[in-house]
């Protein structure tokens, strides 16, 4: 094999990730399976696309073996392939913050509220959620919850917030958490509990960060 023929074959398939990653739409929904297995219709429905056109974006991101998918009766559930790929979608939206300085502009009128949400941050909270001295609540779906969650936390899922609101105790900071920086269901929970006169924050960070941490406190102890 001739040297331009070797990098004309490897720069091709390194090409076909980014080709994969250049819609908007693949990347949304790669960020959704980044929480656990969906079905093509629940991603149509969570994306606002049609399933015709859930299901073409689904096999572009299938032909470069960035998910998988299995079959269970009349539906088809689609998984990321592996967690390199929650890797990969990790150093894109933080090369992105470094270079488009809008994306946290946006961020902090959207899910911050102009500052009007309380945020905290997961290193700070480590030691206060293990010693049981906040209330972490996972608001994202169950199933999300099922598939992971940080350790410690309760499921609330936004939509039952309501009827579950009264078993969240007032003496205690609370703190929700969703899908990491870019979710805005733990603002709408936060927003909904200070109005009732609760002392909650928002955890800007998600599971996927706080994989992060746990593994960077294993490498510590060893």
């Amino acid at each position: 094999m001739e040297s331009r023929e070797f990098k004309d074959l490897v720069y091709s398939q390194f090409a076909r990730i980014s080709k994969a990653l250049s819609s908007p739409k693949r990347f949304e929904l790669l960020d959704y399976l980044s929480h656990g297995p969906k079905s093509v219709e629940r991603l149509s429905n969570d994306t606002k696309m049609s399933v015709a056109n859930t299901s073409k974006h689904l096999q572009s991101l299938l032909d470069a073996r960035l998910v998988n998918y299995r079959r269970d009766k009349n539906f088809v559930y689609y998984a990321l392939a592996d967690e390199n790929v929650v890797e990969l979608l990790h150093s894109v939206k933080n090369l992105a913050e470094i270079q488009f300085g809008d994306i946290t502009l946006v961020k902090k009128d959207y899910i911050e509220r102009n500052e009007k949400v309380k945020i905290v941050q997961l290193k700070d909270m480590l030691k206060e959620i293990q010693d049981g001295e906040v209330v972490l609540i996972d608001v994202r779906p169950e199933d999300e919850y099922k598939n992971q969650h940080i350790s410690g936390a309760l499921s609330i899922p936004v939509q039952d917030l309501e009827e579950r609101i009264a078993t969240l105790p007032k003496d205690k900071k609370i703190i929700a958490y969703c899908r990491g920086p870019y979710c805005a269901y733990a603002t709408q929970v936060v927003e909904t509990l200070n109005s009732r006169g609760y002392d909650a924050y928002r955890m800007e960070e998600g599971v996927h960060e706080w994989k992060q941490e746990e593994f960077k406190a294993m490498r510590k102890t060893n």
